[in-house]
């Protein structure tokens, strides 16, 4: 009986991972799809199924013709996302509790939002369109990169391990950088702004780049 038990419950155990596994992801860019199917369909059935995506750590995307980044999502462990020289229109991601890097240049994005990003260190979203950026719950911001962008206004206040700042060619007029104490460079080069119009904490010993006299 026992032995009968046993057999049971292992045959519960594949099947359920037979379910799982077979699980296909659906995704909404074909060019995405296609451009992860090149490395990570480990069986080679033609379509990425979602214990495939739970062990990709990588996703080095360029140059794919990508449209979309929201099929990011399938990739919950992922630390790495490199999606430069693809043409994007808006970026949101969200819960991606091990993501250290995110770079999205010269993809014409327009507006951005990051959440809940709890370990995202670097952030480099260059070479775009951007008019707006959100930043909510990023506490581990060490390196943002924003420069050749349309940005008029910036909120730093939440990014209080900010080091390295990069904002050069916007349209930003004046900066506050008071709440991040921790930043040691800032380049504002081709945004017309003077020191006077960056309004510096007390115990903010920062190297700035790009004012003008």
């Amino acid at each position: 009986m026992r032995k009968i038990k046993i057999f049971a419950t292992l045959c519960l155990i594949m099947s359920g991972f037979s379910f799982f596994s077979a699980q296909k992801i659906n995704f909404k860019d074909q060019n995405f799809e296609k451009a992860v199917l090149e490395n990570f369909d480990l069986n080679k059935n033609g379509s990425l199924e979602q214990l495939e995506a739970d062990v990709v750590t990588n996703l080095f995307l360029v140059q794919k013709g990508i449209q979309s980044a929201e099929d990011t999502r399938f990739f919950p462990n992922v630390k790495m996302i490199v999606l430069d020289d693809n043409t994007i229109s808006h970026v949101s991601i969200a819960n991606f509790p091990h993501l250290e890097l995110f770079s999205c240049t010269g993809c014409r994005i327009s507006a951005f939002k990051g959440e809940d990003l709890k370990n995202l260190t670097s952030l480099y979203l260059d070479q775009n369109l951007l008019e707006n950026i959100s930043l909510k719950d990023t506490p581990k911001i060490d390196q943002l990169t924003l420069s050749l962008n349309q940005l008029k206004t910036i909120d730093l206040t939440a990014l209080k391990n900010l080091r390295k700042l990069n904002v050069e060619h916007n349209k930003i007029q004046k900066l506050d950088i008071s709440g991040n104490p921790a930043l040691q460079t800032l380049n504002v080069g081709g945004n017309k702004m003077k020191e006077a119009d960056i309004r510096k904490g007390t115990k903010t010993d920062v190297t700035i780049f790009g004012t003008e006299l």
